[in-house]
């Protein structure tokens, strides 16, 4: 499993995570061992992209990206 498939999975099932991600983005991705173009892409909110770099068809978005409902 990548960095970036986990980092949104565990996004979406830890409360403390959204915390510590919403208040350092980066220093949260690079604790997951994100690419250079991973963190950009989350950065952006470019939707498309990761959900190509993570793998995770079923991502959605409330301002932040979360897995949902990921099995």
């Amino acid at each position: 499993m990548t960095g970036l498939k986990q980092l949104l999975i565990d996004l979406a099932k830890d409360p403390e995570l959204q915390d510590k991600y919403e208040s350092a983005p980066e220093k949260t991705m690079q604790s997951y061992k994100l690419s250079d173009e991973e963190i950009k892409a989350m950065l952006a909110k470019d939707l498309e992209k990761i959900k190509r770099l993570s793998g995770i068809d079923e991502l959605k978005s409330n301002g932040h990206i979360q897995a949902h409902d990921y099995k």
